[in-house]
C-alpha cells in the first residue's frame, strides 16, 4: 500500500498535537511533513512573562528536533507557507513544494486592532516571541531613561504603560508588570508610587470569559496594587504619547 502524504502547515499546540497523534497512529502507513517558518514551537501563555523579563525566551522556545525529530515517519521544514495549491494538492512554500494527500492548516491566529488608528505604528502587541523581545527591550529602555530624567512630567510619561484589553493576555500582562515595577524600582531607586499603569477596557467589566466572581477578584487584586482599571474606555486612536 502507497504511503500517504501528510502535511502539516503550522507548528503551534495543534499542529503538533496533530503530528504526534498522527506519527503514532498510522505508524508505517503515512509519511507526515510538518512545515513551520520558525525551527521552534513557542509556548505562547508563556509569552507574557518573557515581556516582562521574568524568564529567558529560551524558556517558552522547543526545538522541533526534540519534540519530533526521533519519530521516522516525520520530517521537519522551516520554511514559509505560500499558498495552497489545492488543485494539484501541493503546498508551496518561499523555497519548494510539497505534495499531499491530507493537508492540516494550523496556522493560529493574528493580533487583532479593531482597526484603530495609530496600533501599528505606536503600539505592541503580545503575539509571538518577537513581539515579547520587543516589550521587553521597550521597558528596559524607558526605565533607564526614567532614571535619569530630571523633569517629573517627562519622566512621569516614560513610566506610564497602557495595556489594552482585559482578556487573560492583558490581564497576565499587567500581573507581570506588578512584579516587574517592584524589580526595577529596586534596581533603579525609582519609588513604585511614579510608576502607573492602566488596563484599558471597552467593556464595563474585565475578564468577560470569566465567571463573574473569579473575574472580581482579579479586579479586587489588581486595584488593591494600584492598577488603574479603566472600564467602559473604548480606545479610539493610539498616537506617539498617548491614548
Amino acid at each position: 500500500m502507497t504511503k500517504k502524504q501528510i502535511v502539516v502547515i503550522g507548528g503551534g499546540v495543534a499542529g503538533v498535537h496533530a503530528t504526534r497523534e498522527l506519527s503514532k497512529k498510522l505508524k508505517a502507513d503515512a509519511d507526515i511533513t510538518l512545515i513551520d517558518k520558525h525551527s521552534y514551537h513557542t509556548t505562547m501563555t508563556q509569552l507574557h512573562e518573557v515581556a516582562a523579563g521574568r524568564v529567558p525566551f529560551t524558556t517558552v522556545q522547543y526545538d522541533f528536533q526534540k519534540l519530533l525529530g526521533k519519530r521516522k515517519n516525520v520530517s521537519l521544514v522551516t520554511d514559509s507557507v505560500v499558498s495552497l495549491d489545492k488543485e494539484n494538492k501541493k503546498v508551496i512554500t518561499k523555497h519548494g513544494s510539497y505534495n499531499y494527500d491530507y493537508v492540516i492548516v494550523a496556522l493560529g491566529g493574528e493580533p487583532n486592532d479593531f482597526g484603530v488608528p495609530g496600533v501599528k505604528e505606536h503600539g505592541f502587541t503580545l503575539w509571538s516571541l518577537e513581539d515579547a523581545m520587543k516589550i521587553k527591550r521597550h521597558l528596559e529602555t524607558i526605565v533607564q531613561y526614567a532614571s535619569t530624567e530630571v523633569d517629573d512630567e517627562k519622566r512621569r510619561a516614560l513610566l506610564t504603560i497602557s495595556v489594552a484589553g482585559s482578556g487573560f493576555t492583558g490581564i497576565e500582562m499587567a500581573g507581570e508588570l506588578i512584579d516587574w515595577r517592584k524589580k526595577v524600582s529596586k534596581k533603579y531607586g525609582i519609588p513604585e508610587s511614579e510608576f502607573t499603569i492602566n488596563i484599558v477596557e471597552m467593556m464595563p467589566t474585565i475578564m468577560n470569559i470569566l465567571d463573574r466572581s473569579l473575574a472580581d477578584k482579579a479586579l479586587t487584586y489588581l486595584q488593591n496594587k494600584n492598577i488603574n482599571v479603566l472600564v467602559n474606555h473604548g480606545i479610539t486612536a493610539v498616537a506617539e504619547d498617548h491614548i
